[in-house]
């Protein structure tokens, strides 16, 4: 059964970055370069609005359905991306790949939950998302390999007998029975408003600084009308029987506090993630081998951190390795902000060991934080708000990070250029590694609010909060 789960896992966490090694080929053969970001931004928005919707139906009517029609879905939208015509289909077909992840996911992240006991969870979601340093890792090289043999319709079609495995050992070894006393689900006002919010917010989000001025009417309206659905959302939780996101969650110490904490790390380690090879492609002219030795400096020790951080919880509890990976996580950090234009690429690859093993270290910690704060019956809306809270937090992190380098960008440029008006590639890549190197401090400021947010945990929860086991 594990095994089916680390197979859909899989599917999921390495569609997010191997399309991003087809790019050119897609844009040359389909066409639509002006369109090809909402490539990512359709499957990422379509995931983040449906995620905390389908851990709620999970509690209802059990978590395999919902694996198995997520990942059904899921593979059904690989096939149909894969012989897209044009742009306008592949960006269509991303959404359905997106309704999918949204579904089968958190029901995978759940399903753990459910079948392990309390002490056993941190070291089987630390497994788990090991699958995300895997997948990260092997994403860029499988991307170019097929792309480059076959065709890059197969990064998509790659999924299918994959998929079939998982959908195998799940449909024929997982038992599970339809929660007790469940109701049937009601809160379709609460549902609707919550994806009006969260999609108009996400729009907002990834349309700013690019399709839209951040200052512009567009992006006023986007945001005002999210925080008026948010509102209405907020008074229709409050009277419904079976809401879908039940506001007494956020009444549960470690929930409110686990909450605060997933935003701030995920925007911390996206804005890593989203920054690092920019910066070493731009900032120190690295060639695509070592912008990949980069991510793999990064990601490698993210998966020993997971692997480690999950056994550690199930033997301490997740808050000791949850301020630990903060900790080591906001050191490498301020490393990372000494490295200039003019430092190595062995230099950059070294002040990122740890960063990844510390935020590998928090991924176990703050998902059990969830789960172990909530009766058994919610661990599948707790699941979904864990994983919801991971790509909102990132949404914002990456949007407004880029936005600022992008600033800070143009003003190092002209600062660099009053004093070398001849300008040249020295200056560009002078006025790359300058705007990055600020962002990664304001990167470090979120990194260490964030190990202030998990003391914070550790606190309310000494304090007696409910139900927590950690």
């Amino acid at each position: 059964m594990l095994a089916g789960l680390l197979a859909g896992l899989l599917l999921g966490f390495m569609d997010v970055t191997i399309v991003s090694t087809a790019a050119p080929t897609i844009i040359a053969d389909l066409g639509g370069l002006n369109l090809f970001a909402w490539v990512f931004s359709a499957f990422l928005i379509v995931q983040t609005v449906t995620i905390p919707i389908f851990g709620k139906l999970s509690d209802l009517y059990g978590r395999k359905r919902f694996f198995l029609l997520g990942l059904l879905i899921f593979m059904a939208g690989s096939a149909l991306s894969g012989a897209s015509q044009d742009i306008y289909q592949l960006i269509a077909f991303r959404a359905v790949q997106g309704i999918g992840f949204g579904a089968f996911v958190p029901a995978t992240i759940a399903i753990a939950g459910d079948m392990f006991p309390p002490e056993r969870r941190g070291q089987v979601q630390g497994l788990l998302f090991s699958i995300n340093g895997v997948a990260f890792a092997i994403a860029p090289a499988l991307g170019s390999f097929l792309t480059e043999a076959i065709s890059w319709r197969w990064i998509f079609y790659i999924n299918l007998p994959v998929g079939v495995v998982s959908l195998g050992l799940i449909y024929f070894v997982l038992r599970e029975t339809k929660a007790a006393n469940a109701s049937p689900f009601s809160d379709w006002l609460g549902a609707s408003l919550l994806v009006g919010f969260l999609g108009l917010l996400m729009m907002g989000l990834f349309l700013g600084g690019s399709t839209f001025a951040w200052t512009s009417w567009s992006e006023v309206a986007l945001f005002a009308g999210s925080v008026l659905l948010l509102a209405g959302f907020v008074l229709a939780e409050r009277r419904a029987g079976e809401p879908v996101l039940p506001p007494r969650l956020f009444r549960i110490r470690n929930i409110a506090a686990a909450t605060g904490v997933n935003i701030l790390r995920a925007a911390a380690f996206f804005g890593i993630i989203a920054f690092l090879p920019l910066f070493a492609a731009k900032g120190l002219g690295a060639s695509l081998g070592d912008q990949r030795n980069v991510i793999y400096a990064f990601t490698l020790p993210l998966t020993a951190g997971l692997l480690l951080g999950g056994t550690l919880v199930s033997r301490l509890g997740f808050k000791t390795p949850a301020i630990v990976g903060a900790a080591i996580s906001s050191v490498g950090i301020l490393l990372i902000t000494s490295i200039r234009s003019s430092s190595s690429i062995l230099q950059l690859m070294t002040v990122c060991l740890p960063i990844g093993f510390g935020n590998g270290m928090m991924i176990p910690a703050t998902i059990v934080a969830f789960q172990n704060s909530v009766e058994r019956t919610e661990i599948g809306i707790a699941s979904g708000l864990a994983t919801f809270t991971l790509n909102l937090g990132g949404a914002i992190g990456v949007s407004l990070l880029g936005a600022v380098q992008i600033s800070l960008f143009a003003s190092d440029l002209a600062v660099l250029l009053a004093g070398a008006p001849s300008g040249g590639a020295a200056v560009l890549q002078e006025a790359f590694a300058q705007s990055i190197s600020s962002v990664f401090w304001i990167v470090l400021g979120v990194s260490v609010a964030t190990f202030f947010a998990v003391l914070l945990m550790k606190r309310l929860a000494a304090g007696g909060a409910p139900a927590t086991l950690g």
